[in-house]
């Protein structure tokens, strides 16, 4: 009788161990699929606010020293708005709003982290972001 218990509950075991290996397969799957998907989200252009698909770059320039963790940048545009605006497409700074010309450019700062993707935060443009004089 002990031994028959004893069986019983070793099943019931292995069974619940199968479910939730499956139930954490599942929340593995749903997550690669979730960031798969997010990937495939176009960025827009800080510029001209047009989608950048794949393939598609932001011109830029990125200033040295390379290894500090935070470096000023400029952004000049994407393949709609540089070096020539498509027609209904207009250049603004996304910090004061206002038009920029095709010889102006965004100043940012690129934040080179350690683990993951970099982040830049726009500043401003040259109309609005004066840099210091030193």
């Amino acid at each position: 009788m002990s031994y028959l218990l004893l069986g019983i509950c070793c099943v019931i075991i292995i069974v619940l161990l199968i479910c939730v290996l499956r139930y954490s397969e599942k929340q593995k799957y749903k997550a690669l699929k979730k960031e798969r998907e997010k990937n495939m989200l176009p960025v827009k252009c800080p510029v001209c606010n047009s989608e950048l698909f794949v393939g598609e770059q932001l011109i830029s320039k990125v200033f040295r020293p390379m290894k500090v963790p935070d470096q000023l940048m400029t952004i000049s545009g994407c393949p709609h708005c540089y070096p020539t605006c498509e027609p209904g497409v207009r250049r603004t700074c996304p910090v004061c709003h206002k038009t920029i010309g095709p010889d102006q450019a965004l100043t940012a700062r690129l934040f080179n982290k350690q683990l993951g993707k970099k982040h830049v935060h726009i500043i401003g443009c040259s109309n609005c972001h004066k840099p210091r004089a030193e």
